[in-house]
């Protein structure tokens, strides 16, 4: 998800289920199969356009559904360029910046379905909803006083700094998985009396939901199924501190770490003179791109992450004082990985394996006694 604007990107580990399964009435979708029934199919989106409006608190509603076909095998124009050239993007992409748009392929009766883009401006908001994002934006700032940035971990980040939050594949000797955490920073903030246990449960369940509103209501198919994959694999969930049997999960629960890129960040997420110019996110593959200078708002983005090549060119700050806040809720693969050897009883201890925030919290409370 972008604000105003990064990505959002939900990532399985399995390609056992569609990404997305995304139909529509209009008639702009040649190559689909002809035998929906487009009553039932029609009186569904305009249900799921009375969602979309409760969802971002929209004024109105005057979108389009857009659907773009791209011929099997599409690929990267121009390879040799490593970063996108504005000529490139003129001569060969196609830009998104406004409406809901579907990205497929079609061969026949068969349909692949690759990117869903929708745009959400700020100035179609209530001040509800733009207040709810950015209690969301400012819990994950206020995080990293107990994280470090994970930015080396990332081989292709170039610039800005990349922070991550929840579970992760552990690299600490008789843990399966734990949180990604400082035990120093915990320890520091505890000592200082800036650290709540409830304070910090409670940001977690409002972000778990908050996330689990947008994704479900938007992309129903692409969340259900991750959803039900993590819980199916028993994957500890971001929105719960420790994962424990008892409770495992909320109900509606369904990534279990974000990652989040920002370069400084000021001000509001409602803007009205934001000033960054550039930083197209580019989907090489399949020859689009979200032209973000052209919004001020919200883009939320669902895309097959482990098979198209996608990169956000460089931008220029003109007057330094903003920045585009993006961030990537995942299930990972070595996270899915460690979680089947863990249910086959690869590892010993199984009591003793996970590492819960209880754990580093009575580390910090040992240290201070």
């Amino acid at each position: 998800m972008f604000s105003n604007n990064h990505g959002a990107c939900i990532k399985k580990s399995t390609n056992k289920r569609p990404l997305v399964n995304y139909n529509s009435d209009s008639e702009s979708t040649s190559g689909l199969n002809k035998d929906y029934k487009r009553q039932n199919i029609k009186q569904t989106m305009q249900h799921r356009e009375k969602e979309m409006m409760l969802l971002f608190g929209q004024k109105h509603n005057l979108k389009k559904k857009v659907h773009f076909c791209v011929p099997m095998g599409t690929s990267d124009p121009v390879p040799h360029e490593r970063f996108s050239s504005y000529q490139t993007l003129k001569k060969f992409y196609r830009p998104l910046y406004n409406n809901k748009v579907r990205v497929f392929s079609s061969l026949g009766t068969y349909v692949e379905n690759h990117m869903i883009v929708e745009f959400f401006p700020f100035e179609d908001m209530l001040e509800e909803r733009k207040k709810g994002l950015q209690e969301f934006v400012e819990f994950l700032l206020h995080r990293q006083k107990f994280i470090n940035d994970v930015s080396k971990n990332n081989s292709s980040l170039i610039s800005g700094i990349m922070y991550a939050e929840g579970w992760w594949k552990a690299q600490v000797p008789k843990q399966v998985v734990g949180r990604y955490i400082n035990q120093n920073k915990l320890n520091h903030q505890m000592t200082i009396k800036g650290f709540s246990q409830d304070e910090e449960e409670a940001g977690f369940m409002k972000m778990g939901n908050f996330l689990s509103t947008v994704f479900q209501e938007v992309v129903s198919g692409a969340y259900d199924s991750c959803k039900s994959y993590l819980k199916e694999q028993s994957i500890p969930s971001l929105s719960k501190m420790n994962f424990n049997q008892k409770e495992k999960y909320c109900p509606d629960d369904f990534s279990s770490a974000i990652t989040y890129t920002i370069n400084d960040f000021y001000g509001d997420l409602a803007i009205e003179d934001f000033d960054v110019e550039g930083g197209e996110f580019v989907i090489r593959d399949l020859k689009v791109y979200i032209d973000l200078p052209k919004v001020k708002g919200i883009t939320l983005v669902v895309l097959k992450t482990n098979k198209l090549k996608h990169q956000t060119i460089p931008s220029k700050l003109t007057s330094g004082l903003f920045t585009r806040f993006g961030f990537s809720c995942q299930i990972s693969k070595n996270m899915s990985i460690t979680m089947e050897k863990y249910h086959s009883d690869h590892y010993e201890d199984k009591n003793h394996s996970f590492g819960n925030y209880d754990d580093y919290i009575n580390k910090g409370k040992r240290k201070a006694a």
